[in-house]
């Protein structure tokens, strides 16, 4: 298998996010390398690529984007002036019948808006624009951190592969020792049968382990839409990721995409307040027209200008909806702060949990394992250990070894769950110095 750098090294989640800002923060999609067709063997760089350009749930963006600049053209509009026409004293009787005393109006009148209106709609548009780009960077994290959610979740499916063939492999071994020393009569039939009843149980496990890396490879597939027409990811979980610092998580709070979008809402909500103040001021009419008296053959100007009586206030309602608005939003970043504080640190005593452990697992437990079966299997040859002696050897290296890969697979998803919850990347590398520069 070629090795995947983005896995292999201990930096390795972090890596495909920094690839991601990069290309979505700088150099938009032409800075993702993306195949032009499918691939048998794909990586996650291909992988976060055609996620970006394909995936349904950012397709609907652009359009999302084109209501809100229509809405903002539309704030922008200023009220048009009116022309209005009138006759009166018409066909009437005696002086006024016909049109011999008739008095023609023809004026143009303007409503003039007060308070700041337009400008109060304008900013309201623009932060609409703000905040819908806030949802959508929160929605293309998701969607690039579930995209590689399911590449590990694939990943973690080879290896189990792996290690069910090395497992099989080694108890067909044993499998051809055992029958050696039964045919030589040295042990009984039944010690054969029992090995090639476990032989047997780990081909049932491989068949299992190969249709649930069917259905992940289609899961994998459907995030950029298709049928899932390869045949591995690259990479291997061989280390363990390094641990971010408790502080360095905690302070990425403030600038967590979920918290950023808040704080977006929280700015978008004082905004309609003020829209809401300057419509609760009265607009001004003024006009100026023309009038002509056929009676008297005589033509002058008309002057108008009225205003309504603000009795009460008619915005009142709106107003103290949008205060509550603006209200609830900041109770809900004071919420957020909070869940989001407990959820990182849950995270990542999680984290820590699984890399003590599975450190302990490789350095500590399993050489022991590895020589226990190496001893048993000695001893079983020269008859000093029974067919279950060896079958227990067995057991407990096959239960280490996948403990330790579920312990790599989880922490690579902890990892990368820090990093999608707070937009950054959790440990140092170049590409980090690379990403800072921009």
């Amino acid at each position: 298998m070629v090795e995947f750098t983005v896995v292999h090294n201990k930096n390795g989640v972090s890596q495909w996010l920094r690839l991601c800002f990069i290309s979505i923060f700088a150099f938009g999609l032409s800075g993702v390398a993306i195949a032009g067709t499918i691939k048998q063997t794909i990586d996650l760089p291909w992988v976060l690529g055609q996620t970006l350009l394909n995936n349904p749930n950012l397709k609907t963006f652009p359009y999302e984007q084109r209501v809100i600049e229509a809405q903002q053209l539309q704030a922008g509009i200023r009220p048009n002036p009116r022309v209005s026409m009138s006759l009166e004293n018409v066909l009437g009787t005696g002086a006024m019948s016909a049109l011999s005393s008739a008095e023609t109006n023809l004026a143009l009148s303007q409503l003039i808006e007060m308070g700041d209106k337009r400008q109060r709609r304008i900013e309201v548009a623009e932060f609409e624009l703000r905040q819908l780009n806030s949802e959508f960077e929160l929605t293309r994290l998701d969607v690039l951190s579930e995209a590689a959610n399911r590449y590990y979740q694939l990943l973690r499916l080879q290896a189990l592969e792996e290690w069910n063939q090395r497992r099989i492999e080694i108890e067909r071994n044993a499998l051809a020792t055992i029958e050696k020393r039964a045919n030589a009569g040295a042990i009984a039939r039944a010690d054969v049968s029992k090995m090639a009843l476990r032989v047997a149980r780990s081909e049932a496990v491989g068949l299992r382990l190969g249709g649930e890396l069917r259905v992940a490879q289609r899961r994998l597939a459907a995030m950029w839409g298709s049928e899932g027409d390869f045949s591995q990811v690259e990479g291997q979980l061989s280390e363990f990721p390094q641990l971010p610092e408790a502080a360095d998580v905690l302070n990425a709070i403030e600038t967590a995409p979920s918290f950023v979008r808040l704080l977006d809402l929280e700015r978008l909500s004082h905004t309609k307040v003020r829209l809401a103040q300057a419509n609760a001021n009265s607009d001004i009419t003024v006009g100026m027209g023309i009038r002509r008296n056929e009676a008297l053959d005589d033509t002058g100007l008309t002057f108008n200008f009225s205003i309504p009586l603000a009795l009460t206030n008619p915005n009142e309602g709106n107003i103290l909806a949008a205060k509550a608005e603006q209200d609830k939003v900041l109770e809900q970043q004071r919420l957020a702060r909070s869940e989001l504080r407990l959820s990182l640190l849950e995270i990542h005593q999680g984290m820590s949990n699984n890399l003590s452990q599975g450190q302990r697992l490789s350095q500590q437990i399993l050489p022991i394992a590895k020589q226990l079966l190496k001893d048993t299997e000695s001893a079983y040859r020269i008859g000093q250990a029974n067919v279950l002696q060896l079958v227990d050897a067995q057991n407990e290296l096959f239960a280490i070894e996948r403990e330790l890969i579920e312990a790599k697979a989880a922490t690579y998803l902890q990892l990368l769950e820090l990093e999608r919850i707070t937009g950054q990347s959790m440990t140092k590398t170049e590409l980090s110095s690379v990403q800072e520069t921009l």
